[in-house]
């Protein structure tokens, strides 16, 4: 079984690089994404799933029924980002303004390459497979407005497992981390109220500006000098937007930023020391302000027991060096967390950096691509771990 599904996955790797372009060339917006949508339901069914949509708005699900009473949960996260391509390949997003600068294309090849090795396996299968294209990873996430749908019980899912391709591993590697693995992508929006004026007459204005100023050398205290120092905490302020001349002091400024954690404990004191610190800042200059702070994503835990049945069946099929061990949890935020929450879950990095090919840009860059032999890594991976989940 092991060199079989090695092979297999070494056979559809055409296939599965022909996805990813035509999915890259069709970058969609999150919750807008009904062309990927459209065709991953018709390449599901193609392949005999039983198939639904317009889940939660543009998601998808395709049931591989296994006749087991156990489901394993596949995800894949279909949206891409607000960003021009620079690229000039022939399958360049065809989306003005619209790329996948963050390999959800990827993940998508992966998946449908992966149902459809897996519908050739069926009987080799201890467990059913639930595969899940969600919408909308990079803002209000898709993954919690899918589950409340009910799929989870619907199809008896009791295990998932997702992934991410990442450039900071090279191609033909996956990285691996029990436990902590993202943390809560938690944001805000302040508006500073203050009196706006003559730049020569600052005495006369009440300068939102330089209180912003203020606030975010506060915010920067409260990580360093109110939360001990062992818990993982981030924030930053990453927009400040007010003023429109020279010599104008503004009435408004509007912040917008991030605040990353991992403990509970930490994710609720944060807002209230950074509401206390702008009450104080404000008051003491006579502004106004108005805080809103957004809880997002919870952080994603991989469950332990998974990440070692997921280790024993990749290296089983790829080889003992194929797997690497993280030994730091990631301050980005994924909402496969959803998932992770309520069935034991595994997520993994997926090495797609090349740098011989000069394949290292960071996620999230217009200039952003991935080494396409990763494709079949990530497909024998998927493979050999559902065909091992009991």
């Amino acid at each position: 079984m092991e060199l079989s599904i090695k092979q297999l996955s070494e056979e559809i790797s055409a296939e599965a690089i022909m996805l990813r372009r035509r999915l890259h060339q069709m970058a969609e917006l999150s919750f807008c994404e009904e062309k990927t949508a459209a065709f991953i339901k018709k390449y599901l069914e193609n392949l005999g799933l039983s198939v639904k949509s317009g889940i939660a708005g543009t998601g998808v699900t395709g049931f591989l029924n296994a006749g087991k009473k156990n489901t394993l949960l596949i995800r894949a996260d279909m949206d891409a980002l607000p960003l021009d391509e620079p690229h000039d390949f022939d399958y360049k997003s065809a989306t003005p303004g619209v790329m996948h600068a963050c390999g959800h294309d990827a993940h998508m090849a992966v998946a449908l390459c992966s149902a459809k090795l897996l519908a050739q396996l069926k009987e080799e299968l201890s467990v059913n497979v639930l595969f899940v294209f969600q919408p909308g990873e990079e803002t209000e996430g898709g993954a919690e407005p899918m589950i409340k749908t009910g799929i989870l019980e619907e199809y008896h899912v009791t295990n998932a497992v997702g992934l991410h391709v990442m450039n900071d591993v090279e191609t033909g590697k996956i990285l691996l981390k029990k436990g902590a693995l993202m943390a809560s992508p938690d944001d805000f929006d302040l508006y500073i109220h203050g009196r706006g004026g003559h730049g020569a007459y600052p005495h006369e204005c009440i300068d939102p500006i330089a209180l912003s100023a203020r606030i975010i050398a506060a915010f920067d205290m409260i990580g360093a000098r109110f939360i001990s120092p062992f818990a993982q905490k981030v924030i930053s302020v990453c927009a400040i937007n007010g003023g429109t001349f020279y010599n104008i002091i503004p009435d408004t400024v509007h912040m917008r930023g991030t605040v990353r954690s991992y403990e509970e404990t930490v994710r609720q004191k944060i807002p209230e020391l950074m509401e206390k610190a702008v009450d104080g800042i404000c008051n003491i200059a006579g502004a106004s302000y108005d805080f809103q702070y957004n809880f997002r994503y919870p952080p994603l835990i991989n469950n332990d027991a998974a990440a070692d049945r997921f280790e024993q069946a990749v290296t089983g099929v790829l080889g003992k060096d194929s797997v690497v061990h993280g030994s730091e949890p990631s301050m980005a935020g994924d909402d496969f967390s959803y998932f992770a929450q309520a069935v034991p879950s595994v997520y993994f990095y997926l090495g797609s950096g090349n740098k011989k090919r000069g394949i290292t840009m960071p996620l999230h860059s217009s200039n952003f691509d991935i080494d396409e032999d990763c494709l079949k890594t990530g497909v024998a991976a998927m493979t050999a771990y559902t065909v091992s989940v009991g």
